[in-house]
């Protein structure tokens, strides 16, 4: 029974991931752009989208420092635990540490495999972040809460 429900997994894995992309499907912002992506207001016609900040850093990285508000979600862990942990959300602002940085692009690539949509890549990471005077948190994760919206640009 062990091994039917670990061969079922595995199957679900390789299979979670139908959409084929490749770096031209990444929308880079910058950091001004993202804080505007992510306080859009909304309109009479359309309602304000619920955004959320993607830390797929590991957890010691995440703790060292991140965008206030931001979901440390893994890389390794995207595929399983994606559809859990950013469900309610529909617009999203992966990043990573540096400029060119393999895992903000690599976990912006998964999100629109998983049909996420509205996903955007913080051009330059926590680098430009903060050389633009926005601020950081430290520590670990603290468990998922209501949205929060970006902090004002500084």
């Amino acid at each position: 029974m062990r091994t039917l429900a670990t061969v079922c997994l595995a199957i679900l894995a390789a299979t979670a991931c139908t959409k084929s992309t490749s770096d031209k499907n990444i929308t880079y912002v910058t950091p001004f752009k993202a804080v505007e992506l992510m306080n859009d207001p909304g309109s009479m016609l359309k309602r304000a989208p619920v955004s959320v900040w993607v830390d797929p850093r590991s957890p010691e990285k995440y703790a060292e420092g991140h965008i206030p508000g931001a979901i440390n979600l893994p890389f390794p862990r995207m595929t399983a635990e994606a559809g859990l942990v950013l469900g309610r959300y529909d617009q999203f602002v992966v990043y990573d540490t540096s400029y060119d940085d393999t895992i903000a692009k690599a976990a912006s690539k998964r999100l629109i495999e998983l049909d996420f949509s509205d996903v955007y890549t913080l051009e330059g990471g926590l680098k430009a972040w903060t050389r633009d005077g926005n601020p950081l948190e430290t520590g670990f994760p603290a468990p998922p809460s209501a949205p929060a919206k970006a902090p004002a640009p500084q």
